[in-house]
């Protein structure tokens, strides 16, 4: 029987115990980048904070974006003391980006897995917003020895019939001709693709500044990779936490249901963030909840105890 927790402010998440992040440690948006080969044949970028010795974290960006998306996420998470490593998906970031063929989540599911190996990572949490949802959703059916419990942020079971991402590869035939169909991006476009309610003026250029550099190819690759896993969802046994913005242009509260509905864990966290957008951690100061938010449930669960 599934239990199913909705928490819809943060006196609930108080009531239930959040653990206190500790001091803030500065975001970094100029990161030290590590790199490694992997078997899968790309060179992959990633950058670690906090000790090695701590319980690890894996926080898996979404699409178009880098370590950037969790700069300021992270330092807290690793405040609160854990090993957090964030890559750089392929096609994005500093990592390796292949101009033939479509990135698909099977691959990006491959490159985690083999750079958990080369980090000598035997089990984490996983953390995935968006397209790296979609890639800890396979990463947990794939290889369910690798994952110890799942955050899902801004995600769904499926992307089959999105009006969004349908809009994004093709357009409408009016206004946008979709990344499929054009010869570059607009500015316009690109600041309203990163648009956010952030605080921290630093971050919303960089974020602007980090989709300016993804070449268009990379855009058509990641874009048209995507894809969810409704009929493996039930082999997710692990504990999982959903996250989701009531304000999300990508996936409806519909989803939501239809996703928990369809995960195979008997302990299931919903998280619903009022007026939050799709990239629920970047609105206003939402940084600093969505960290507590993680690190109050890696401690309910028992393998970081």
């Amino acid at each position: 029987m599934k239990i199913i927790i909705k928490i819809l402010s943060a006196a609930a998440l108080f009531v239930l115990g959040a653990a206190p992040v500790n001091a803030e440690t500065a975001a970094v948006y100029e990161p030290q980048y590590k790199y490694v080969k992997l078997d899968t044949a790309i060179k992959a970028a990633y950058v670690t904070i906090g000790e090695t010795t701590n319980p690890p974290v894996v926080l898996i960006h979404g699409f178009t974006d880098s370590y950037l998306s969790f700069a300021q996420v992270a330092p807290l998470i690793a405040d609160a003391g854990y090993f957090v490593i964030i890559p750089d998906l392929r096609g994005h970031g500093a990592s390796d980006k292949p101009k033939k063929g479509y990135y698909s989540v099977a691959e990006h599911t491959a490159d985690i897995n083999n750079l958990l190996d080369k980090l000598k990572i035997k089990k984490a949490l996983i953390a995935g917003h968006s397209l790296g949802s979609f890639i800890g959703q396979n990463l947990a059916v794939k290889n369910p020895d690798k994952v110890s419990a799942i955050t899902l942020i801004g995600s769904a079971a499926t992307v089959e019939g999105n009006e969004t991402l349908a809009w994004l590869l093709n357009g409408d035939g009016e206004t946008f001709e979709g990344i499929n169909n054009a010869k570059e991006l607009p500015e316009a476009f690109l600041k309203d693709w990163t648009l956010s309610t952030n605080y921290d003026p630093a971050f919303v250029s960089k974020t602007l500044e980090n989709a300016k550099k993804l070449p268009l190819y990379a855009w058509v690759n990641a874009a048209n990779g995507i894809s969810g896993n409704p009929e493996n969802l039930s082999k997710i046994k692990v504990p999982a936490q959903i996250i989701w913005g009531t304000k999300d242009a990508f996936f409806s509260l519909k989803d939501q249901l239809e996703l928990i509905e369809k995960l195979g864990s008997d302990k299931i966290l919903f998280i619903k963030k009022e007026g939050a957008s799709h990239n629920t951690h970047w609105d206003e100061q939402l940084y600093k909840d969505i960290s507590k938010d993680i690190v109050s449930f890696i401690k309910s669960n028992s393998y970081a105890k």
